[in-house]
């Protein structure tokens, strides 16, 4: 069992981080190839699978909700690589919850405004990463009205980071979109509209 497996290992951060930069190597190789032939292995991305899975069971018994959070965005991509449609949908629903958690707590700190403004810089980025993960899923699944939601929320969040027009994360969600002068209208709408404050971006 998963239990088994991490008990081997000592439930430290450095440790979970480890697993993780395994788990994209093995990734990577799987999906362009052991000699970038572009052949995908899929061996290797369950590989990477299993060493994300357990880097997120050691960082479920510490106190690092953002690494959490962004593990599992980075697990449901996995997943979703491999056709495992409904975990991976379970995988960003779980880490938004923590993202939107972790909001709360940052909004509500009591350190200086700066570093306020710095956390939530970070965790709303790590939001709109996994709201764009997650309308990508819903995308190849034909489900536009649901993957639309979650393009929206992405640029929104980004918005709130103070992202314009011809930021790398607006121009991936338009490309995500089959009409790109509809979107892009769109996206202009929203970017261009006025600047929204960082803590009261919605997830």
């Amino acid at each position: 069992s998963m239990a088994t497996i991490i008990a081997q290992y000592p439930l430290h951060p450095c440790i979970a981080q480890t697993l993780l930069l395994r788990g994209r190597v093995l990734a990577d190789c799987g999906l362009y190839g052991l000699g970038f032939n572009g052949d995908t292995d899929f061996s290797l991305l369950l590989q990477a699978i299993r060493n994300v899975e357990m880097a997120v069971a050691i960082l479920r018994n510490i106190d690092h909700e953002y690494d959490l959070a962004t593990s599992l965005v980075l697990l449901g991509t996995l997943r979703s690589l491999l056709g495992h449609f409904d975990e991976a949908d379970r995988a960003y629903e779980e880490a938004l919850s923590l993202f939107k958690a972790l909001r709360l707590a940052a909004k509500y700190d009591q350190e200086s405004a700066a570093m306020c403004e710095i956390s939530m810089r970070r965790i709303n980025e790590g939001a709109a990463d996994a709201f764009y993960r997650r309308g990508k899923l819903y995308q190849s699944r034909r489900m536009h009205e649901e993957a639309f939601q979650c393009y929206h929320k992405s640029l929104t969040l980004s918005k709130c980071n103070g992202a314009k027009r011809r930021d790398g994360c607006v121009r991936r969600v338009v490309r995500c979109m089959k009409n790109r002068s509809a979107i892009e209208s769109i996206v202009s709408s929203y970017i261009d509209g006025s600047q929204c404050s960082i803590a009261y971006c919605d997830i």
